[in-house]
């Protein structure tokens, strides 16, 4: 497809979105609250839409400039690790202080959750230390 032909396509249907959203918007105001359901579906409908292609446009990058991302993808890499481990030395016990409901699971997520921030922000204190001492030496 011709880029200028998508390019139309796209404008036209974003400037469509726009008039069904005000329209929508319009009624709500005047008292129509059975818009509301609709409006938030539409709404959730687009976000979904730009979440997807914004993923969507990430992996094409990724995939296309790979040697250049390299550094990221280590980086991703390192993260997906830290992860692991801290989910596996997680503890699930669920004590009996914590509020009905509560699964070992959602225990065993927060505590693994907590170690991978413990170690992030230890990481990014010692990469602050460690670039502020190099800069001095140089």
């Amino acid at each position: 497809m011709d880029e200028k032909k998508l390019n139309t396509g796209l404008t036209i249907l974003a400037f469509i979105i726009i008039v069904v959203g005000l329209i929508m918007s319009i009624r709500i105001m005047v008292g129509y609250e059975d818009m509301v359901g609709p409006a938030i579906t539409l709404s959730m409908i687009l976000m979904g839409i730009g979440a997807g292609v914004a993923v969507l446009f990430g992996v094409y990058q990724l995939v296309t400039n790979l040697k250049k991302n390299m550094r990221m993808l280590i980086g991703l890499a390192a993260f997906i690790i830290v992860a692991l481990i801290s989910f596996s030395l997680a503890d699930d016990t669920v004590l009996r202080s914590y509020p009905e409901g509560v699964t070992s699971l959602g225990v065993k997520y927060s505590e693994g959750g907590i170690f991978v921030m413990y170690i992030l922000v230890i990481l990014a204190g010692l990469s602050a230390i460690i670039a502020e001492i190099s800069r001095i030496f140089k």
